[in-house]
C-alpha cells in the first residue's frame, strides 16, 4: 500500500512539473522502457537497483500513457536478443526486473547493440512495418503473412544501458534514427547511460547532439539516482528538449 500511495504522489508531482513547463494535461504519449541485460549490468539487476528504477518511472506511464502502462523491452546483442517483457503498472512494478527478467529473457548477460531494440520499438508503435509471420517452411510453401499494420502512436522511449554500443552497430543505429527522423516519426528517445565506472558514453553524446528527438542523461551512481526525490528525478529526466517535444 505504501508503494501505491508513493506512486500516486509521484504522479501528482510529475503532473505539476509538466504544468509548470506548459505541457497541457491532455498531452499523451505511449511509453517504452528499454533495459540493457548485458553481462556488465548483472549486478544492478540482481541487487534490485534497476527494479527500483522501473518503479520510479511508472508515474510517467500513469501521467502520460493513455492506458497508464509502460511497455518493457530487454535487449543485449543482436536481433534475437530483443524481447518484449510485457507491461508494467503500479500494481506489479515492485521487483519487476528481478521477477521478470533475470535469467528469463533471451540474451541474458550478452553483449550490447542498440539498433535492434530501437527498430523493434518503432515497429511496436507503428512507425515501421512489423516482421512477416510464419517461419521458413511457411514462406517456402507460400503461406507467410505480412504482419498487420499497427496504428502509429506518439511515443517516448526511455533507453537504459550501462555500456557503449558495440562499434560494429554504430552505423546501423545511426541509420535507424536517421530514417526515423526523415519519416517524421513522433517518437522521442531518452537515452540513460548508467555506469559508475569509466564508460564515457561518447556514442550517446553523438546521438543526442545529432538528432532533435533524442536526449541523454548520464547517471554515475544509479543507487543514489533511484533514491532522488520526485522533484530531483523529474529535473534530471525532463530536459528542455523533451518538454518542447511534448508541447509541440
Amino acid at each position: 500500500m505504501t508503494l501505491q500511495l508513493n506512486l500516486k504522489k509521484s504522479a501528482e508531482t510529475l503532473r505539476l512539473s509538466l504544468d509548470k513547463a506548459g505541457v497541457a494535461a491532455d498531452i499523451k504519449a505511449e511509453l517504452i522502457f528499454d533495459m540493457d541485460v548485458s553481462g556488465s549490468f548483472e549486478h544492478e539487476h540482481e541487487e534490485g537497483t534497476t527494479s527500483k528504477l522501473v518503479a520510479r518511472l511508472v508515474p510517467y506511464g500513469m501521467v502520460l500513457d493513455p492506458d497508464g502502462k509502460v511497455d518493457v523491452f530487454s535487449f543485449s546483442n543482436g536481433k534475437a536478443h530483443v524481447h518484449h517483457v510485457g507491461t508494467v503498472t503500479p500494481d506489479d512494478c515492485e521487483n519487476y526486473i528481478v521477477r521478470n527478467v533475470i535469467d528469463k529473457v533471451p540474451g541474458w548477460k550478452g553483449g550490447t547493440t542498440y539498433s535492434y531494440v530501437l527498430e523493434r520499438n518503432l515497429q511496436h508503435f507503428g512507425w515501421l512495418p512489423g516482421e512477416e509471420t510464419g517461419g521458413f517452411l511457411s514462406r517456402f510453401l507460400g503461406i507467410s503473412r505480412e504482419a498487420p499494420v499497427l496504428e502509429k502512436k506518439r511515443s517516448v522511449v526511455i533507453f537504459v544501458t550501462d555500456g557503449e554500443n558495440d562499434p560494429s552497430d554504430e552505423e546501423r543505429t545511426m541509420r535507424v534514427l536517421e530514417d526515423s527522423e526523415k519519416r517524421g516519426d513522433q517518437v522521442y528517445f531518452l537515452f540513460m547511460g548508467a555506469c559508475e565506472h569509466t564508460v564515457e558514453f561518447k556514442f550517446l553524446d553523438t546521438i543526442a547532439k545529432r538528432f532533435k528527438n533524442t536526449g541523454v542523461v548520464i547517471v554515475r551512481d544509479l543507487d543514489s539516482f533511484v533514491d532522488l526525490s520526485d522533484e530531483e528525478l523529474n529535473a534530471q529526466l525532463l530536459g528542455s528538449e523533451l518538454l518542447q517535444w511534448l508541447r509541440s
